[in-house]
């Protein structure tokens, strides 16, 4: 269907979208037809060996691109993925989280088109016009155009892992703190703050949570309701201009993990699992920052700042530094509009619609997702250092720098992670 009959609230015009999305049992047999009219019939297929196998697609399409197991969204496989396509028309991504941003930064860096074929409702990027990319250590999002159709076929996503789905959960269950983020960063910082996202994905993310357990039970009905949430989610983010209603500090700490793992030769766990985790965290920040007696901190002088990320992040201040100082030069900024406008502030935070750690876990509980440091096999020493330090990672204001603005952080780390529950 016309993504503009998916969608729930009315879109601006001129926005790089989709123009096709087709979500549920046989879904995929719409796809040589789409593919024939926004690509090309013979567009390079680009898959690893599980999402090929999951796909069955046979003889769709032209060249197969096998990109080995447990592919890498960093540069040098964009680099192969664009080399592959440079003579053929565009682009069918097999796959999900990886390979899709795999494909659509590939495909933006030829102004080729580009299909995708979900395998698994494991992410929020389906729709979305940024590719997460690994560059020089840095877990970083690029401009990138969405595809041109996005087609998830239901008994395929119920097929795939169970622990896809419950990382696309986890993922999709981090916008109601991922949108106060980014509705906080514009009181302290402005920028703009926009109702529209949420109105496109609010009522089929309580569709999706409300159907968690039929993920558990491998039922199409919910995984075609977490599919069609996860697209929206991706809309919402190019309404918004920018990943910030989906991706907020629970992404953070979600990124450092990544990128600490890769730098020690250590493999990544699911992005949306450690979401899922990281979402009550930041779910706990938020309820202890309502409560808590602020204190506001003047900002250390940079150089100050600058020792600590080098000892903070060793092989990986590099990369950090230019980002944390970008927004440490607007931290006294911050610091002195919280002091002013505090009460109003956290006034306004308790209205909106937080959920507590509580909730958050028991949807993860329901479709059997990772809902405690333990099940992602994090130590309790290791979410407390990365609590202390992801706000480094990103030059965007979010809940865990207003923590250290007005002293909840770093000496409440541990309430914070009590309160999480994880």
């Amino acid at each position: 269907m016309k993504l503009s009959r998916l969608c729930p609230a009315p879109l601006p015009p001129g926005l790089d979208l989709p123009l096709e999305v087709v979500v549920g049992r046989g879904a995929r047999r719409s796809l040589p037809d789409l593919l024939g009219e926004h690509v090309g019939a013979d567009a390079l297929l680009v898959a690893d060996p599980q999402t090929r196998a999951a796909a069955a697609l046979g003889d769709v399409g032209g060249a197969w691109l096998r990109l080995p197991e447990h592919p890498h969204a960093d540069d040098a496989t964009v680099e192969i993925v664009r080399a592959s396509v440079e003579d053929a028309p565009g682009l069918l991504a097999v796959g999900s989280g990886t390979i899709n941003d795999l494909c659509k930064r590939a495909g933006a860096l030829l102004g080729k088109p580009f299909v995708v074929f979900g395998t698994a409702a494991s992410m929020n990027g389906y729709a979305s016009g940024i590719a997460a990319i690994l560059s020089e250590g840095l877990k970083t999002t690029v401009p990138a155009s969405p595809a041109r159709a996005i087609v998830l076929d239901s008994e395929v996503l119920a097929a795939a892992p169970a622990a896809l789905a419950q990382a696309g959960l986890g993922d999709l269950l981090s916008k109601p703190v991922s949108d106060s983020d980014w509705w906080l960063s514009d009181q302290l910082e402005g920028g703009g703050y926009d109702t529209l996202p949420g109105r496109i994905v609010d009522a089929a993310l309580g569709e999706a949570a409300a159907a968690a357990a039929g993920l558990a039970a491998r039922e199409p009905g919910a995984h075609a309701a977490l599919g069609r949430a996860l697209v929206l989610s991706g809309v919402a983010m190019v309404a918004a201009g920018s990943s910030a209603p989906a991706s907020g500090g629970e992404h953070l700490l979600s990124h450092l993990w990544d990128m600490e793992a890769l730098v020690a030769g250590r493999p990544t766990r699911l992005h949306g699992a450690q979401v899922g985790v990281a979402t009550c965290i930041s779910a706990a920040l938020y309820h202890r920052l309502l409560r808590t007696a602020p204190r506001f901190v003047a900002p250390p002088a940079w150089e100050v700042e600058a020792a600590r990320v080098r000892a903070d992040f060793g092989p990986l201040a590099d990369a950090v530094l230019p980002h944390a100082q970008r927004k440490h030069a607007r931290a006294a900024s911050r610091v002195a509009t919280l002091r002013d406008r505090w009460a109003g502030i956290r006034d306004a935070l308790a209205e909106r619609p937080l959920p507590t750690p509580a909730q958050v876990r028991a949807t993860l509980d329901a479709a059997g997702a990772p809902s405690t440091l333990a099940a992602l096999g994090v130590t309790r020493a290791d979410a407390q250092s990365v609590l202390r330090r992801a706000r480094d990672i990103r030059d965007r204001v979010t809940v865990l720098d207003v923590a250290f603005e007005v002293g909840l952080l770093p000496g409440g780390v541990d309430l914070v992670l009590d309160d999480a529950g994880v």
